[in-house]
């Protein structure tokens, strides 16, 4: 949008009475690091009202104090519907400068680089005005940190496998097992081994009805998202579940995403997360919000899926 020529000069006049204000010797606030957050994914990030928290989120804190900068959070909603595409919105929410960096970001070849579109739709956020709804921007390049911690898949048994060893998904076998239809768990599953426990599974619809499902008997032992698994165990401590210890070898390394451009602030930020690994800040705060945290694992980027991942463990 152009500006009229006398609130563009309006605006100097005022930019450089404030330099002129400046006692010598006193510096002005530095820039808040704005961080994009989902709203709605404990025990990694949420924000129901005044509470607002999780492991991303206190990431991102710990990041913004190392750098002597206010941290300021983005919260936004991932669309869960077929013409949402997640590292468009991402990418998009970047582009548009809503905030300069996206925590809990999956470390994939297809997510980072030079996107397949020019433009894509941000998605909500808070704040957005209902006319921005649906609003395109131009998509820059991706790039991402280093990974912080791995999003993995873990054995979670029920009473009536209680003590049973869970050293390979093969030991499965003969339990009563459950999966979501269409999730990488349930590929897992079926394509283990060329498929021993394909007579050993049954499909559910939603991820939501596994675990109290399992925690009601229906199932022996389901392979899930550990983080699902902490954010129930989190709203129902009594259930009679509990994590085998067992997690899958396939599993997705999740850092920061940052636009390329910002290469300076990728680096900045790698140098804060090694230090964060080294003093323990890391486990530290995965404790804190009650998730279980398994460290990277190279190569930091996933580039491709192979037979050999889908039929492992």
């Amino acid at each position: 949008m152009r500006l009229p020529f006398r609130d563009l000069f309006a605006g100097l006049a005022t930019a450089a009475a404030t330099v002129l204000l400046l006692a010598p010797g006193v510096q002005a606030q530095p820039a808040p690091l704005k961080i994009c957050l989902e709203e709605d994914s404990p025990p990694l990030s949420f924000s129901f009202g005044p509470r607002k928290g999780g492991f991303d989120h206190g990431v991102a804190e710990e990041i913004a104090k190392r750098m002597g900068r206010p941290l300021k959070v983005q919260w936004f909603e991932s669309e869960n519907d077929e013409e949402a595409v997640p590292v468009w919105e991402a990418n998009a929410l970047l582009s548009d400068g809503l905030c300069d960096m996206i925590a809990g970001y999956p470390l994939l070849g297809s997510t980072l680089g030079k996107p397949e579109t020019d433009k894509g739709a941000v998605p909500e956020y808070e704040g957005m005005k209902r006319s921005e709804r649906g609003r395109l921007v131009k998509l820059g390049v991706l790039s991402a940190t280093q990974p912080y911690y791995r999003a993995s898949y873990g054995v979670v048994v029920g009473a009536a496998a209680e003590g049973r060893p869970i050293d390979r998904l093969a030991d499965l076998k003969g339990l009563r097992l459950g999966a979501e239809v269409g999730t990488m768990a349930s590929v897992l599953l079926f394509r283990n081994a060329g498929g021993v426990l394909v007579d050993d599974i049954s499909n559910v619809s939603e991820t939501k009805d596994l675990l109290p499902r399992t925690a009601a008997g229906e199932f022996d032992a389901v392979l899930i998202e550990l983080h699902k698994f902490d954010n129930f165990r989190r709203r129902n401590p009594d259930a009679p579940l509990r994590w085998s210890g067992y997690v899958h070898p396939f599993g997705v390394n999740m850092g920061l995403a940052v636009l390329e451009r910002h290469g300076a602030l990728r680096e900045q930020v790698n140098v804060i997360l090694d230090a964060m690994q080294a003093d323990g800040t890391l486990d530290a705060l995965a404790e804190r919000w009650q998730m279980t945290r398994i460290p990277p694992a190279a190569p930091w980027v996933l580039e491709r899926l192979t037979p050999g991942m889908l039929n492992a463990g």
